[in-house]
């Protein structure tokens, strides 16, 4: 993220962890049969099965890193909402690598640079 530093000082950037719930959870449900008295489809009949059994099934989710910017228009100052970005630990810190190998890459080129430098107010 661009200027994360100094927005995050003018509190126009925070981060947060949010629970996701990728699948609510499920109560169980005993098996309804039809009995004496029920309105019965034609198809049915007294002991049939009138709404099946559901085994429970607890609650799946997961856990996200966000990064969320505050919006505002610009012609009228009125905030608007707000951008969010879902970000992982591992592709950040694959990022800051990255970052570095370029920094090693660049300090060389200047190296050499400084070098031709050298040599030709040598002359």
């Amino acid at each position: 993220m661009h200027n994360y530093k100094a927005l995050k000082s003018a509190g126009k950037v925070s981060v947060q962890k949010v629970k996701v719930v990728d699948k609510a959870a499920i109560e169980a449900v005993a098996a309804v049969q039809y009995k004496d008295g029920d309105d019965i489809p034609d198809d049915k009949e007294i002991g049939d099965t009138k709404v099946e059994r559901v085994s429970a099934e607890s609650e799946k989710s997961h856990e996200e890193l966000q990064v969320v910017c505050k919006s505002f228009d610009p012609q009228t100052g009125e905030a608007q909402d707000d951008s969010v970005k879902v970000y992982s630990l591992s592709d950040v810190k694959n990022e800051i690598d990255h970052c570095k190998s370029e920094v090693v890459k660049i300090e060389a080129h200047q190296a050499e640079l400084e070098q031709i430098e050298t040599d030709l107010k040598a002359l």
